[in-house]
């Protein structure tokens, strides 16, 4: 892939492997730079960065490089002289910050770009673009008076998910609801999941139907952002439900292929919920919850 674009200061190209890439590989890039001025003694750095943004009403950034070199290093640099150079730059295999690591630099050696990051740091969140979140990574070109960027994409991989459904306010004390038969692990989005809706009325209850719903939920620490629904199906029409008489239906739902992964860092959270929906007219409906982990299709 190419990016970049032409400032005052430089042109700066920057050629990446591939655009996808997973937890743990290693990034290739390819930094081609010309400086518009003459550099006697440039400090140039290619990082590879992530990013958090929230926008909650208004924006708030979060970046910081997890590897990176200083390149072309006690070397002048002539205005108009092309200069090319290739870094490698690790993924970090974690996904989600290690609680209690320490905060000593990745290397020791005072002169290598890396003795900036710390231990700690050396983390982030896969790429995953909700509504009012975002985590993204860049491989970033910083030279005198300029600061160039080219997007890739770190998959989110699947891996096992919570299985257990859980009421919703005061759902309880109407119905118990369970969505039974899901995948133990997360689901590519553009999949279809299948699984059984279970309904045990504590009280006779009348509904106006029974339905499946997939919610988009985006969280910033106890705060919810984002409360979507994205799709959903329609179990049962009218039903009268009784005491002691579960009821047990099946159901389809076709994720849609755009989704993005679910994904947990420090600070926020993107999630995809399955509701289990007794619809009561009237009245507050009955509903239970349990999350659907999603990941790239890619990974």
């Amino acid at each position: 892939m190419v990016f970049g674009r032409r400032r005052r200061a430089a042109a700066v190209e920057i050629r990446t492997d591939r655009a996808v890439y997973r937890p743990g590989d290693t990034v290739r890039a390819r930094v081609r730079l010309t400086p518009g001025t003459a550099l006697p003694d440039p400090e140039i750095a290619v990082s590879l960065l992530h990013v958090d943004t929230v926008s909650d009403g208004g924006t708030s950034t979060d970046s910081w490089a997890v590897d990176g070199r200083y390149v072309f290093e006690g070397r002048p640099l002539r205005a108009g002289e092309e200069v090319e150079v290739v870094v490698d730059l690790r993924v970090p295999d974690r996904t989600e910050p290690f609680p209690g690591t320490d905060d000593d630099p990745l290397v020791d050696d005072a002169e290598d770009y890396r003795h900036e990051i710390l231990r700690s740091e050396a983390w982030g969140a896969p790429t995953s673009t909700g509504k009012a979140l975002r985590s993204e990574w860049f491989v970033q070109v910083v030279a005198p008076g300029t600061d160039e960027r080219a997007a890739i994409t770190v998959l989110a991989v699947g891996g096992p998910v919570d299985a257990r459904t859980e009421p919703r306010g005061d759902s309880d004390r109407l119905a118990r609801i369970t969505l039974d038969g899901l995948p133990q692990r997360s689901v590519p989005a553009g999949a279809t999941v299948t699984g059984r809706l279970r309904v045990e009325a504590r009280t006779e209850l009348d509904a106006r139907a029974l339905r499946v719903d997939l919610m988009l939920i985006e969280t910033q620490g106890d705060r919810v952002l984002t409360a979507e629904r994205k799709a959903g199906v329609t179990v049962s029409g009218p039903v009268r439900l009784a005491p002691r008489a579960p009821v047990d239906l099946p159901f389809s739902l076709t994720l849609p292929p755009d989704l993005t992964p679910s994904v947990t860092t420090e600070g926020w959270t993107i999630s995809w919920v399955l509701f289990g929906v007794v619809d009561l007219p009237r009245r507050e409906d009955a509903v239970g919850r349990r999350v659907l982990a999603v990941h790239d299709p890619r990974a």
